[in-house]
């Protein structure tokens, strides 16, 4: 048995900004080589989401730097014929190819499924640009932002009479789950048949699938979601977030019935407001829910956010105290379960990284540090691809490879 699920597989990662590397990332902690294919002409954008200093910036990034564990670095100039040539070299030592930039520039590279798969016929390509390799959007690039507009999910977020609320890029981080998945599934389809094949994933349509309810109900009632809801919820009630005593302490309390308001009264001393028949029923507290979020904050507000948990938990009712992302490597919970472990890398030392919520009875994990930009070329090129030292210095010097952004390069 292998020692880690993934051992053996090799991935080519042209994934840019954080869904793609987000998934690579995590297929890299499960024990598959993943070569992180940038450019020193066009790294990923992803590392320059920090502000410049003197020194190389580009490594600093924390958003890059978070998304890129458990990869090697090679860069390529996939615009130049060698860069082509060593490109489909690799693919041919490989298993899988994953990129998710816009659906031309594969083709402009020339490096489609139809000439990889001539290359490697066993290869599994996944694409996932912004809105799929074909329709009408096909070429169009997108952040997650607009993405998240455009999927329509985000009609579905904020606060009443006010705008859409941006979900921070949450697209993003659901793509990548996704496409773990899928590169799993055809990874399968492979095993039982010795078939690669070109999967095509649309961003957006992922985004889309968690319209389902919104969807159904319109067909089936003609009701329209279009009233943002806050932190409410179409069938719990009580469901949203409260003040606490402190500055910015603040619970989530979450009630899907009448039992569990009635144990969430009792659990609170049962206080006269909780009697008033305006509350007895979920249809009710529905009818009165501005009412009864300040009675039940009246109530939160003289306790600590923690205290209010451990109340409401053991009453059964679902209550969960705002943990701030900071404090989260004390938490008792996160550290009995080893979610952080420190990493030294070059540039930034020694670091606390976050690990992922997994753990496999039978197989191991690890956990590497993102690497620079470049770091595994000698090993990539050399001892994957078999190039001697001087066939590697050529390379560099003709900017094919390199380890410095060549905006930033100081001749």
């Amino acid at each position: 048995m292998a020692e880690q699920a993934l051992e053996g597989l090799r991935i080519v990662d042209c994934g840019s900004f954080w869904s793609v590397p987000f998934c690579t990332a995590y297929l890299g902690w499960m024990g598959a080589e993943v070569i992180k294919v940038e450019s020193i002409q066009n790294p990923d954008h992803l590392r320059f989401g920090a502000f410049p200093w003197d020194g190389p910036w580009w490594e600093t990034t924390y958003y890059w730097l978070g998304a890129n564990t458990n990869k090697l670095g090679l860069t390529l100039n996939l615009n130049s014929a060698r860069g082509k040539e060593l490109f489909k070299e690799l693919v041919k030592r490989s298993d899988i190819v994953i990129e998710n930039y816009s659906a031309r520039v594969m083709e402009n590279f020339g490096l489609t499924y139809e000439v990889l798969s001539e290359v490697k016929p066993d290869i599994i390509m996944l694409r996932a640009p912004a809105y799929g390799t074909y329709g009408p959007w096909r070429d169009v690039p997108s952040f997650a932002l607009a993405l998240e507009l455009c999927q329509g999910l985000a009609v579905l977020t904020g606060y009443p009479g006010d705008k859409p609320f941006f979900l921070g890029g949450a697209s993003d981080v659901i793509v990548g789950a996704h496409l773990i998945f899928i590169i799993l599934t055809a990874l399968e389809y492979r095993r039982r048949t010795g078939k690669g094949q070109l999967v095509d994933v649309s961003q957006m349509e992922v985004g889309a699938s968690f319209l389902g309810q919104a969807i159904m109900d319109y067909s089936m009632n003609q009701r329209e979601w279009g009233q943002r809801m806050g932190n409410r919820d179409p069938a719990m009630v009580p469901h949203n977030v409260y003040r606490c005593k402190g500055e910015g302490k603040l619970v989530a309390i979450a009630i899907s019935s009448d039992d569990e308001w009635k144990a969430f009264c009792q659990a609170i001393g049962s206080p006269k407001w909780t009697q008033d028949e305006r509350f007895s029923t979920t249809l009710e507290r529905r009818k009165h829910e501005d009412e009864l979020d300040k009675l039940i904050e009246e109530w939160a507000i003289k306790h600590n956010n923690y205290k209010v948990m451990d109340i409401l938990q053991k009453a059964g009712v679902a209550a969960g105290a705002l943990v701030d992302p900071f404090d989260t490597p004390d938490e008792p919970q996160f550290k009995e379960r080893g979610f952080y472990e420190e990493l030294t890398r070059d540039i930034i030392g020694t670091q606390l990284f976050s690990t992922w919520p997994i753990r496999m009875s039978k197989t191991s994990t690890k956990l590497s540090p993102p690497p620079t930009l470049g770091q595994h070329n000698e090993y990539v090129l050399g001892t994957i691809l078999g190039l001697s030292k001087a066939e590697i210095e050529q390379l560099e010097k003709e900017k094919i490879i390199g380890t410095v952004p060549i905006a930033f390069a100081k001749e």
